[in-house]
């Protein structure tokens, strides 16, 4: 999780009086964070990574300021309109094809409120914006800048200025050899034809994103009035990340002042668009949730200490603004989360279950250790696989089709995209990562898929899988149908069948569909050379997937 530091002096006066440090640790561990450190007035504070919009000092004062009832609600962040506009080129799309932006004018820097500025630009880069990937920041003096201002792409060659924090101009390859920002995040634009690029009416390049701000265009301590560019692969990302730049630093002072960005093809849109986004909460399911007895009155006090809006709709519904800061309101059990956290978390009574039972492990569990135990007597070694891995082990690598899957909203990489609807890929994987282990090697694994499914509440699936392989210089089906055999056998299964199919991840005539009692629970067969191929696997391999639940029912 992200780590902020900040001074206890700042935080105070931010939030308008002096909290002793006890109440103060406790304020933040509400808020979802927790004091890891604090020497003099120096404080190191965790917080959780879903909250971007604590990801400074100023982030936080705001909350705790709700809690203390100092202000309730949503906070107001006037916006003016300026006549600073931005253009969009067509040649971005070639490399990074969106940009959001703002300002903020009037704002008096101190070294400890630039010190919280680039602090939060950091923190939201690795965090929210994915290690610059989804989107990166760009802070400058406005008063530097001459609208308008374009946002085009340009070959290397032909970039020519001098970055941030160097003394002499660099061409944009330069820049990705030579400077350090450049060599870590040469990756995001090193295979593009054209590099993305900020410049001014008059040529001057305010940054080259998503690497690093040119000179010119710099922050300093004279500078009052701040222009922010935020490029992008994701526009929500990046919408997020503005409106948490621009509330965060108006807790000080300034005033928010949009900027018209217009694409190339014709799409304007005025920025930044602070309009609440709304919810719709229940009395009754928070009450059930939490196990109080709250009335609406109590409700809509809970939800404005949360920094939120409330307007009753009837006796049991209350639509909730919610700030456009906050990216991590997505459900109703969101809100009850903020509710309880507001209601106090040390106020809960806890109770015993109305309900006379005594534990104990499930069916499932019993014939899942069976099964592990068996595997394990037949000489296979257990292996435990993530859930989540990418579309390219699961469809490419498997020379499949692409089908429905589950997918990551904002993965923290592609390696982790998707989860997996079969082990086998997993277990490929896991065997070229130990091409050097002595063979033959045979491996297992019991664990989890995930499946689409448009007809459930989730609209998912999960289901328990074993997938067992064996891998030597010289394997074949026989090989592995052996092992399933004595599975069943072991299980007192009856009514076994094997029908061959076709299975484009198999050798043709050496894969079959694995029956019980006419029920179709799994595959068993030989990897054929093209998937062993794209896997770097250098030995045969022989391996069966089997649905646990179909045989355990």
């Amino acid at each position: 999780m992200p780590t902020l530091n900040f001074s206890y002096n700042d935080l105070c006066k931010l939030i308008g009086k002096k909290i002793e440090k006890k109440q103060l640790e406790e304020l933040i561990l509400l808020n979802k964070g927790e004091v890891e450190d604090w020497i003099d007035d120096e404080m190191t504070v965790e917080v959780t990574s879903d909250r971007v919009d604590l990801l400074s000092v100023e982030g936080i004062a705001r909350a705790i300021k709700g809690f203390l009832e100092i202000e309730l609600g949503i906070p107001k962040y006037p916006v003016q309109k300026s006549n600073v506009k931005l253009s969009v080129d067509e040649a971005v799309n070639q490399v990074r094809p969106f940009v959001v932006s703002g300002i903020i004018e009037d704002v008096e820097l101190t070294d400890t409120s630039v010190a919280q500025l680039m602090q939060m630009q950091e923190k939201l880069h690795t965090t929210h914006c994915r290690n610059r990937r989804k989107a990166s920041i760009g802070v400058h003096d406005l008063d530097k800048i001459k609208p308008p201002i374009t946002y085009t792409a340009k070959k290397p060659e032909d970039i020519y200025f001098i970055p941030l924090q160097e003394s002499k101009a660099m061409d944009g390859n330069e820049i990705l050899r030579k400077v350090k920002k450049g060599i870590e995040y040469a990756p995001l634009i090193q295979n593009s034809p054209v590099y993305p690029l900020i410049i001014d009416s008059e040529e001057t390049i305010l940054s080259l994103p998503p690497i690093i701000n040119s000179v010119d265009t710099a922050v300093d301590p004279d500078t009052r009035n701040l222009f922010f560019e935020i490029t992008c692969l994701d526009e929500q990302v990046a919408l997020i990340a503005l409106n948490v730049l621009l509330c965060n630093i108006s807790e000080r002072r300034g005033t928010i002042k949009t900027v018209e960005v217009e694409y190339h093809d014709g799409r304007i849109i005025n920025l930044p668009d602070l309009t609440p986004q709304t919810k719709t909460l229940h009395l009754d399911y928070t009450n059930q949730v939490l196990g109080l007895k709250l009335n609406l009155k109590e409700l809509n006090k809970l939800i404005k200490k949360s920094r939120m809006e409330a307007n009753p709709k009837d006796k049991n519904t209350v639509e909730v603004l919610v700030p456009s800061f906050r990216s991590n309101i997505l459900h109703e059990i969101d809100l009850i989360e903020d509710i309880s956290i507001a209601y106090g978390y040390n106020k809960f009574i806890t109770d015993l279950p109305q309900v006379i039972t005594i534990g104990k492990e499930s069916k499932k569990a019993i014939f899942t250790r069976k099964i592990r135990e068996l595997m394990v007597g037949f000489g296979f070694q257990e292996v435990s696989n993530y859930i989540m891995t990418n579309k390219e082990y699961l469809f490419s690598n498997m020379n499949l089709k692409e089908d429905e899957i589950v997918e990551i909203a904002n993965p923290v990489s592609t390696t982790y995209s998707v989860l997996r609807n079969s082990l086998i890929p997993s277990m490929l994987n896991f065997l070229k990562n130990n091409l050097h282990a002595v063979y033959p090697q045979k491996t297992f694994e019991t664990g989890d898929v995930v499946i689409v499914d448009k007809k459930s509440q989730t609209k998912t699936n999960t289901l328990s899988r074993l997938c067992a392989a064996i891998t030597s210089f010289s394997i074949s089906f026989e090989n592995i149908q052996a092992i399933l055999f004595s599975l069943f056998q072991n299980l007192d299964l009856k009514n076994i069948k094997l029908e061959s199919v076709e299975h484009n991840s198999f050798i043709q005539g050496r894969v079959a569909e694995i029956h019980v009692n006419n029920k179709k629970i799994g595959i068993i067969g030989e990897i054929s050379i093209p998937v062993l191929k794209n896997f770097a696997l250098e030995n045969p391999v022989a391996l069966f997937e089997i649905n646990l639940d179909n045989l355990l029912s």
